[in-house]
């Protein structure tokens, strides 16, 4: 028996959203061409799909559920936002459904997809930046939250933290401490806001310091560019000392072993500092120095803006900003 089509099927062959084929067969030709509406026509009969009647007839009903998309569910920032979010939409009576893109655009778009066939009335994401046209188009449907991405959606709204204030603020402090260089390692920026605010924030603190940057992008999962990475930290450690600062957590866990391997002393040979707060921070000897990130406010409010949404109340403010701190700490000679 030949596999029943999809509305998923029919969004794909036709090149649009599946928010945009559920608009026409729900009669909603506004926001879309003649052209599109005349695509989707030819595909749903090439295909034979029929809509599910059962699924037509819960339509009106609430679902109450609301999607969230993260990179990586065992990165503590993931964690503790996710917590913080359930707890939020889970006091107004809301439940959560939870997917993992991995940072591929792809398996996002796809994920998103999947999402909007269960029915969630919103969602909440770490977006790669990739798939934003058709976010766009999903936030003039339902409530969208990008959750640590800057990126400017209409109709969208964005949770941040100070990304560039915050690692500029760290460098400086490196650079103050008595490090005569810090070595910045980061993934590669392009693309995502979040990066480039922290690459911006180091580079600042590098010119009111009189420093000369040293950046070195590395790739997770790539062990050759980490090895290229921690013999420039080597050769600069050999010569004056140095701080490896790096651009989030992930990195720093990657490197971090490699990185006590070189066997410099730390703190007073060699600093090491990270964007984030790794939940074994505090595990090793000594302690890291850190930025630590406000997950847990920026869970409870991107929960608070999808509440107040679905209750049909207005907010006005698209971007939120919710300020990080840096700890100092034993890893760097002060804490």
């Amino acid at each position: 028996m030949p596999k029943r089509a999809t509305i998923q099927d029919v969004a794909r062959a036709a090149g649009v959203s599946v928010t945009t084929v559920s608009r026409y067969l729900n009669g909603r030709y506004e926001s879309m061409s003649e052209k599109t509406r005349e695509k989707i026509a030819a595909i749903i009969a090439e295909l034979g799909y029929r809509p599910n009647a059962l699924a037509k007839g819960l339509k009106a009903q609430r679902t109450e559920t609301v999607g969230a998309i993260v990179v990586n569910m065992s990165y503590p920032f993931c964690v503790g936002f996710l917590r913080a979010f359930s707890r939020t939409l889970g006091a107004a009576g809301y439940h959560l459904m939870v997917a993992e893109s991995e940072g591929d655009a792809k398996r996002e778009r796809q994920l998103i997809e999947s999402f909007v066939a269960n029915r969630v009335e919103a969602i909440a994401l770490q977006t790669s930046g990739a798939n934003n046209d058709y976010l766009e188009e999903l936030a003039r449907e339902m409530p969208v939250v990008l959750v640590d991405r800057a990126f400017a959606l209409p109709h969208a709204y964005a949770i941040g933290t100070n990304n560039r204030d915050a690692s500029r603020e760290i460098a400086w402090q490196l650079f103050d401490l008595g490090y005569d260089c810090v070595v910045y390692l980061t993934e590669d920026e392009r693309g995502i806001p979040t990066r480039t605010d922290r690459l911006e924030g180091y580079l600042d603190a590098c010119r009111v310091a009189l420093r000369e940057p040293v950046v070195m992008r590395v790739r997770r999962g790539d062990p050759a560019s980490f090895h290229e990475a921690l013999a420039r930290v080597d050769a600069c450690a050999h010569k004056a000392r140095t701080a490896v600062y790096t651009a989030n957590g992930l990195v720093l866990m990657e490197c971090y072993r490699p990185l006590r391997a070189l066997g410099h002393k730390v703190p007073n040979a060699m600093g090491i500092a990270t964007f984030d707060q790794p939940d074994w921070a505090d595990l090793v000897d000594p302690p890291v120095t850190c930025v630590r990130q406000p997950v847990e406010e920026m869970g409870e409010a991107a929960g608070r803006i999808i509440t107040a949404r679905l209750r049909g109340e207005e907010v006005t403010a698209e971007v939120l900003v919710v300020p990080s701190t840096v700890a100092m700490r034993g890893s760097t000679g002060r804490g």
